[in-house]
Formats: C-alpha cells, structure tokens, sequence
C-alpha cells in the first residue's frame, strides 16, 4: 500500500473514531431518560403524554426530595409542562382557559381585570386542586391562586401597596434583609401575610395579621441544627419513610420543629417541641 492510501485510510478510521467518540457521548433523548425513571413516574409520565411528544425531563431535586419536570407538545403542537413526584404522584399541570369550567374562567377573568392573564398551573399537592394565575399589568408580573370554586386562596402583593402602618411594621422586622415575596392569604375571614426574606443567604418567611402584627418566623434548617431530643423523635418518625424537609417555627417565644416525612406515598407532617414531644401531626397525600 502506498503512502497516499495509508493517509486516506488512517483519516477514514480517526473520521470514524470521532462519528463513534461523539454518539457516545451525545446527551440522551428524552425517551432515554424516561426509560431510566422509576416504573411509577414513567407510567404518569406516559399517562400525560399521550399521543404527544415529550421534549424534556429534568430532575429537580430540594432537600432530597426528587420531582421530574416534563416539558412536553400536544397532538396538535402546543406546548404544556407538568411536574411528577417521586411516588410517581402528578404534582401539577400546566392548564389552559378553555379546559376550565365556566365558572373558573370567570373569576380568573374578573380577578384579573386588565391585566394579561399568563400561564395557569394546577396543583394536587392538595387534598382538592388549586390553580395558581400568573398575570401581568403596568410592567409587573405577580400571581394569585384560586380554589376549584373559583374562591381566592392567596395573591402575591408588593409592599408600596399596603397600608402605611403595615410598611412600616414590616419594614422593622425585616430590617437589614432583602425581601423577596410578599403573599396575602384568606382563611375563612381572616387575612395574613407571609413575607419571605433574603439575609446572610438564609431565607426566611414572616409571617403577619392583618394589622401587621409579627405572628411567626419560620425557617428551612438541616437535622444537625434541631436539639438532640427533638432529634431523636424526627428521626423515630422517618425510621420507615424519607425525611422531606425541617422548619423551625418560632411563634413569640416558643420554638418547635416541623418535620416534613414521606411514608408509603403520602406525605406527613410532625410538629415536635425542643424537648421531643409532639405537639400535631398532620397527614397529607
């Protein structure tokens, strides 16, 4: 063979090296990563899809709590993203108006008044739906949420807009952090405020009455953080399940901690006081 050939065949074989080299290392399609999901979350997964098309999965994981967030196209080319849970739990679901009830298109339309109504999630986390609203007016983007009956459940507000006596007793409470989110809930007939703070790159969440007066602080910390009794009982209370998340509430002077734990699919909830005892529970799906 003479030199010419031996060129050619040696950068036949790099080309073909380098074809291989990149398929195998070629991110996977969307199918390939449904196939190497839980049995429980490809079957939810399938079940939404449809006859659509799925674009993407991401898998997102908070607190060693996983969820997979699905991008997907309909039969007739639009877009809808839904989010599953690790049971394979469908967690919400990005709907449109015209699959809503009358009724729920009405109050989503008169709560938004002017403004352009966005995108609409569903939620199941919930023992009934809720639908969270994203609109925009003036420049600004912020969201409500209804119940299933169309009743409001919680809006985002900003701060200029509150009473003044309301700013300036949030303001002092929130002195040297960065406020993130304001949310004004409805409960039957009382009103409250979540605030969600930003300082020394721990978020918190202030919780407020309607007068402005501080009701709670609540705050995500890690199992190493929760007295030594308290501990103790978090830790008997996930021996069979999966420990989500911890909160330490702290209501006037008393402290407790909320323990978030996943057993046989459902979610579970413990308030446990500094010295171990359990002060609620409380079981969600």
């Amino acid at each position: 063979m003479n030199l010419k050939a031996i060129n050619h065949c040696a950068a036949t074989l790099l080309g073909f090296s380098l074809v291989c080299g990149w398929a195998a290392n070629a991110a996977p399609s969307a199918e390939e990563t449904l196939d190497h999901l839980p049995d429980a979350v490809q079957k939810t997964v399938r079940a939404q899809v449809g006859q659509g098309r799925i674009r993407s999965i991401d898998t997102d994981n908070q607190d060693g709590e996983v969820t997979y967030d699905v991008e997907m196209v309909g039969r007739g080319g639009r877009p809808r993203s839904f989010t599953v849970g690790p049971e394979g739990q469908l967690l919400d679901k990005e709907v449109f108006m015209n699959e809503l009830p009358a009724a729920l298109r009405k109050a989503i339309k008169t709560k938004a008044g002017t403004a352009v109504i966005g995108d609409i999630d569903r939620s199941y986390e919930d023992a009934e739906s809720t639908y969270s609203i994203e609109i925009t007016a003036d420049g600004k983007t912020r969201s409500f949420t209804l119940d299933e009956k169309g009743k409001l459940v919680d809006e985002e507000v900003f701060l200029p807009e509150l009473p003044q006596p309301f700013q300036t007793a949030v303001r002092k409470e929130t002195a040297g952090a960065t406020i993130d989110e304001i949310t004004r809930s409805y409960d039957d007939d009382e009103i409250s405020y979540n605030v969600d703070i930003v300082a020394n790159g721990k978020t918190r969440t202030l919780t407020f009455d309607g007068d402005g007066v501080l009701l709670s602080s609540q705050e995500d910390i890690p199992l190493s953080e929760v007295p030594q009794a308290a501990r103790k009982q978090i830790l008997s209370y996930a021996a069979n399940g999966k420990l989500i998340a911890i909160q330490k509430v702290t209501e006037t002077n008393t402290v407790c901690f909320d323990a978030d734990i996943r057993s046989d699919g459902k979610l579970k909830s413990y308030s446990i006081a500094a010295d171990g005892k359990t002060i609620d529970s409380d079981e969600g799906e």
